[in-house]
């Protein structure tokens, strides 16, 4: 950690993505992440990643209270759950990469305003189009600047 991440100026640690099942394989990632200042880790949010893994994820966010924990990809098939677990976990964020709902974007920003995050998956998603849907669910100003970039700029340190 203090020579690959650290050592080498990068701001958080990520995209993980254990095997289905075994989400809890990230907690000596987090430990050390919360060694280092609370740096940020992203979690692969759809396939294979499983409602239980979500779950998972949750608990592990509430046992390292310091690290934020990003889940990605509007936390895939399981995006319902996604949202009220990010929403429950103050450390939790939401990344919108991949929806395919604009109402899954929409609730999404309307729960967690300040901690849902833009996301695109280039190359394999389109960023123009990922960001015209943050901005049909959303009205220009505050929240859709947070959501469009704020919020990761604070989280990382940039802002």
């Amino acid at each position: 950690m203090e020579r690959e991440v650290v050592g080498r100026g990068l701001h958080g640690i990520g995209e993980l993505t254990p095997p289905p099942g075994r989400a809890a394989m990230i907690e000596p990632v987090l430990r050390a992440a919360a060694d280092h200042g609370g740096l940020p880790v992203v979690v692969h949010g759809s396939a294979p990643t499983t409602a239980a893994d979500v779950r998972t994820l949750s608990a592990l966010a509430g046992r390292y209270p310091r690290v934020p924990l990003v889940v990605s990809r509007l936390g895939g098939a399981n995006w319902m759950e996604a949202v009220e677990l990010v929403r429950d976990n103050p450390n939790m964020y939401l990344e919108l990469s991949t929806a395919s709902v604009v109402f899954a974007v929409r609730l999404a920003i309307k729960e967690i305003p300040d901690r849902t995050l833009f996301g695109s998956d280039a190359p394999y998603g389109d960023p123009v189009l990922a960001r015209a849907m943050v901005e049909r669910a959303t009205s220009p100003g505050e929240v859709r600047d947070r959501v469009l970039g704020g919020t990761i700029a604070e989280l990382v340190g940039l802002a």
